[in-house]
């Protein structure tokens, strides 16, 4: 039994990961009750979907070091988060799961529960490990047909087994 587990585990810590880069977000950010830049970070991801058409999506959200500080005054409220809908992700109601369709292959990413409240019922989401995403800060240049413009920003990647 041990060894199976061992060696299954070995297989899956083998597998490489698919990257489809979802977006890239300024790396510093400014509030507006503030002047001074700060840098951003990737804070967290999930998943959301949309029981009517059976669409789910990724968001992922930012942050900065002294959001806690500036996020009262801030009117912009920090960093906007990435929503993210990629060909290839779906949510199937009838089996109660978010997968990600590639080459004719399914992976499941998140699964999906109805939760009954006081007041209607609310959609819960557990992922899998299956699906992650990931952010690295990343020089860019963009050519304007004039001279071209180089920054760093903070690129972000959806990753799938």
């Amino acid at each position: 039994m041990v060894l199976v587990l061992v060696i299954s585990s070995m297989a899956v810590s083998g597998t490489t990961w698919k990257r489809i880069k979802i977006d890239t977000v300024p790396d510093e950010y400014t509030p507006t009750s503030a002047s001074v830049r700060e840098p951003v970070s990737m804070q967290a991801f999930r998943f959301e979907v949309n029981v009517e058409t059976g669409r789910a999506r990724v968001v992922v959200d930012y942050t900065y070091p002294d959001a806690m500080v500036y996020e009262k005054g801030d009117d912009n409220r920090g960093p906007q988060p990435t929503l993210a809908q990629l060909p290839g992700l779906k949510y199937l109601p009838q089996a109660q799961m978010i997968v990600y369709e590639t080459d004719g292959h399914e992976t499941v990413c998140a699964l999906v529960q109805e939760r009954k409240r006081l007041f209607g019922t609310r959609l819960h989401i557990k992922n899998t490990g299956l699906c992650r995403v990931t952010a690295e800060k990343a020089k860019h240049a963009e050519d304007d047909g004039w001279q071209i413009r180089r920054f760093s920003a903070i690129d972000t990647y959806f990753e799938v087994r």
